[in-house]
């Protein structure tokens, strides 16, 4: 039980540091592609992807009406920084996006979790913007 708790104390403290100071993908802005897995998915979609101030803005999700998530990231030396979030879209779903970035490169998966609660995975892949 203590450790449930101090684990759930070191998630808050977490949270509110990056809300306060930002991670370590803050000031980043990323050009990306999404793309639905499976073999009949030809198509592929463009957005921006922005990490500031511990939130990760998704472009075309924002102009939809969805709220800049805040992002988890880890990033150890000499190894891709990886990151999380979740974006929830009032009408659209859940957006739990999983991915990492290195040497200019990002790229990951979205799983998407409908209103109707099926779920559809997509891939992201891109690089950053100068």
């Amino acid at each position: 039980m203590l450790s449930g708790l101090a684990a759930a104390a070191f998630a808050a403290v977490n949270v509110v540091y990056a809300a306060v100071f930002g991670g370590p993908m803050d000031g980043t802005a990323w050009d990306v592609k999404l793309k639905e897995d499976g073999f009949f998915h030809w198509s592929t979609r463009r957005d921006t992807v922005v990490f500031t101030r511990g939130r990760m803005v998704v472009a075309g999700e924002i102009a939809g009406g969805a709220p800049a998530p805040l992002y988890e990231a880890a990033a150890a030396a000499g190894e891709a920084t990886a990151f999380a979030a979740v974006l929830e879209h009032p009408l659209r779903g859940r957006f739990e996006w999983v991915g990492k970035a290195e040497n200019g490169r990002i790229g990951g998966h979205i799983n998407v979790v409908l209103p109707d609660g099926r779920v559809k995975r997509l891939k992201f892949w891109g690089e950053k913007k100068s």
